[in-house]
C-alpha cells in the first residue's frame, strides 16, 4: 500500500494541540503522531548540515584526558531535552549507527521523563532486535504520550507481532484511536476480532475517532456506520471538523476497504469538500480498481483548472498503477511533466518495463514529488528496470550538487542501489571523485546501514585531514570495524570536539571514539549518574 506519508493533499490545519516540540506539549488529538513520525527521520539523512565541518579544529597535542569531557558533553546533549530540540537529531544519529553496545543506554532512556527520549529508545531497541520488534512491556510503561506515538510508528514499521498488539490492548489507558489502529492492524496481520469490541469503543464524540471507528464496523459489516458521516459530508462540507473526519474515514478505508466504504469515497468525490480530501477518495478507489473509478478521475480532472492539482491528480495514476483514461490521456498532451506521466501510466500495471523510458523523462524534470514516487516504488519493479532508475536520480543529485533538494533524493537512491546491487554500488563508489559529491552521497548512504562486506573499499578512499568526506569515510570505518588505527580514534575525539561539525556528526563521533577507547561501560555509567 502506497504510505499516507507519500500522499500530502491539501488540507485545512489540524488542531492537535500539538506544537511539534513534544516534551513540551501533551497532544489532545489522536492524530498528532505523524508529526512526531517527521522530527524522527534519522539525522544521518541530512545531507548539507550533515557535511558542515571546518577544518579550524584543536590539534592532536591538545589533547590528554579532557577529551572524555567533550564525548560526555556531546553525548549528555542527546539524552537531555534541548531548548532548540537537538537532542531528537542527536538521538537519530545514535540510532542511525545500530550499535548494540548502545543498548544499556537505550534501555535507561525508555523510562525517561521526556516522551520524545522515550519515543526514540523504545524504537531504537527495536532496531537493535534480530526481530526488529517493540517490546510491549515497555510500551505499556512509558509515558502515555510516548506509548501512544511509539504505537503508531511501530505499527507503521511493522514493528509489532499479532502477541504484541493482544498484549498492548489489554492495556486498559490505551486511547481509543490507538486501541481502532491496534484492532485494524490484527484484521491486517490475519486475526479475527469480535464486532463487540469495536462497537464498545467510547468515541466521546470525537469526530475523528468517530470516523476511524465507522470505517472499521463498515469493514465487519455494519454498512450504516458510515451513513451519518456520508450525510454530514454532503450538508457541511465547508466545516473543518466534517473534512478531517472524511478523511480519515477514507486512511482507515484504505487499510481495510469495504463496500459501503468505497461508496463512501465515491459520493466524498462529488461533494464540495476541499481537493485535498477529494483526491484521497479517488486514491481510494483507483488503489481498489472500483468500478467507475476511471470515469470519476476523467470527470474530476475536467473538474480542475490548476495546474498543481491537476498534477497532484496525474501522480495518482502512478501511485495506482492506472491507466490514464483516453480522455485525460488527450488533455495531458505534450505537457512536459503530464504527458511522461500519462504514458507511463498505460504500462504500470501489466508491462513496467514499457514505462522506464517515461519514467527516465520524468526523472529527467526534476519534479521532486515524481521522483520521490519512483524511489519508493522502486522496491516492487525488478532490478533491471529499477536499477536505471536509481541510478539515473543519483547522477542528477550529483549534477545538482550537496546544497541542492536533490541531494536527499540522491542519498536515498544510492541507498537502494546499495541493497539492490551492491556490486554497482561498489563500482560507483572505488570509482567516484576523491572528495566530490558523488562520493559524498554514497558515503551518507553507507551511514544509513553497515555495509561490513564494503570496508576494503571504504578503507581505500584517501583521507588526507577532516573534510566533509574524510569525516564520513571516519566515521563508516569505525562503526563497521572492529578495530581501528590509533590515529583514527585521535581524528574522532577532534571531531567530537569541534564546534563546527553538525550536532549529529559530534555525537556519532563521541560514541564511537568511546566505544574504540574501550570506555563504554564508564561512559554510559556517567551519562545516567543523577546529576548533583
Amino acid at each position: 500500500m502506497i504510505p499516507r506519508s507519500q500522499y500530502t493533499p491539501a488540507m485545512p490545519a489540524k488542531s492537535t494541540g500539538y506544537s511539534d516540540r513534544p516534551h513540551k506539549t501533551v497532544a489532545t488529538s489522536p492524530c498528532w503522531p505523524a508529526r512526531l513520525a517527521g522530527m524522527l527521520v534519522p539525522a544521518h539523512m541530512i545531507t548539507a548540515p550533515l557535511l558542515a565541518l571546518a577544518i579550524a579544529m584543536p590539534t592532536a597535542a591538545t589533547w590528554g584526558d579532557p577529551w572524555e569531557a567533550a564525548a560526555h558533553r556531546e553525548l549528555d546533549r542527546a539524552i537531555s531535552p534541548q531548548p532548540n530540540y537537538e537532542h531528537l537529531s542527536r538521538l537519530s544519529a545514535l540510532r542511525a549507527l545500530q550499535d548494540r553496545r548502545l543498548k544499556p543506554l537505550l534501555v535507561s532512556l525508555s523510562t525517561n521523563e521526556d516522551p520524545s527520549i522515550q519515543i526514540h529508545a523504545l524504537m531504537g531497541l527495536a532496531e537493535l532486535t534480530a526481530e526488529g520488534r517493540l517490546d510491549p512491556a515497555r510500551i505499556v510503561a512509558a509515558d502515555p504520550v510516548a506509548r501512544q506515538a511509539t504505537i503508531t510508528l511501530g505499527l507503521a514499521a511493522s514493528r509489532l507481532s499479532p502477541g504484541d498488539i493482544k498484549h498492548l490492548l489489554a492495556d486498559t489507558d490505551l486511547a481509543a484511536d490507538t486501541r481502532l489502529r491496534l484492532l485494524t492492524a490484527l484484521i491486517e496481520q490475519g486475526e479475527t476480532i469480535d464486532p463487540a469490541t469495536v462497537a464498545a469503543i467510547d468515541a466521546a464524540d470525537d469526530p475523528i475517532v468517530l470516523a476511524r471507528k465507522a470505517a472499521l464496523r463498515s469493514h465487519l459489516g455494519f454498512d450504516a456506520s458510515l451513513n451519518a458521516l456520508a450525510d454530514r459530508a454532503s450538508r457541511q462540507s465547508d466545516d473543518p471538523l466534517v473534512q478531517n473526519a472524511c478523511f480519515e474515514a477514507i486512511d482507515q478505508l484504505r487499510i481495510l476497504p469495504s463496500e459501503r466504504g468505497l461508496a463512501f469515497a465515491a459520493s466524498c468525490i462529488e461533494t464540495d469538500l476541499p481537493v485535498g480530501v477529494r483526491r484521497y477518495a479517488m486514491l481510494l478507489l483507483l488503489e481498489q480498481e472500483t468500478a467507475g473509478a476511471s470515469s470519476l478521475f476523467a470527470n474530476e480532472f475536467e473538474r480542475t483548472n490548476r495546474r498543481r492539482h491537476q498534477l497532484d491528480l496525474a501522480l495518482l495514476l502512478l501511485m495506482t498503477r492506472t491507466p490514464a483514461p483516453p480522455q485525460t490521456l488527450a488533455a495531458f498532451g505534450d505537457d512536459e511533466l503530464l504527458g511522461p506521466i500519462g504514458r507511463a501510466s498505460l504500462h504500470l500495471k501489466d508491462n513496467p518495463a514499457e514505462a522506464l523510458p517515461h519514467l527516465e523523462t520524468l526523472i529527467a524534470t526534476g519534479h521532486r514529488r515524481s521522483t520521490s514516487w519512483i524511489l519508493e516504488s522502486a522496491t516492487d519493479w525488478p532490478d533491471t528496470m529499477a536499477v536505471p532508475l536509481l541510478e539515473q536520480i543519483l547522477d542528477q543529485a550529483v549534477l545538482a550538487g550537496l546544497q541542492s533538494t536533490a541531494s536527499a533524493n540522491g542519498v536515498e537512491a544510492a541507498s537502494s542501489l546499495l541493497e539492490r546491487a551492491p556490486d554497482r554500488f561498489r563500482m560507483r563508489l572505488r570509482a567516484a571523485e576523491d572528495d566530490g559529491p558523488e562520493q559524498q552521497l554514497l558515503l551518507l548512504a553507507l551511514l544509513q546501514q553497515p555495509a561490513p562486506d564494503l570496508l576494503d573499499v571504504v578503507n581505500s578512499i584517501q583521507r588526507i585531514g577532516v573534510g566533509p568526506a574524510d569525516v564520513l569515510t571516519l566515521l563508516v570505518l569505525a562503526r563497521d570495524s572492529d578495530t581501528i588505527e590509533t590515529a583514527d580514534v585521535a581524528s574522532l575525539k577532534l571531531i567530537a570536539a569541534s564546534t563546527a561539525a553538525s550536532h549529529a556528526i559530534r555525537t556519532q563521533a563521541a560514541w564511537l571514539a568511546v566505544r574504540h577507547t574501550g570506555v563504554v561501560d564508564d561512559m554510559v555509567a556517567a551519562l545516567l549518574r543523577p546529576a548533583d
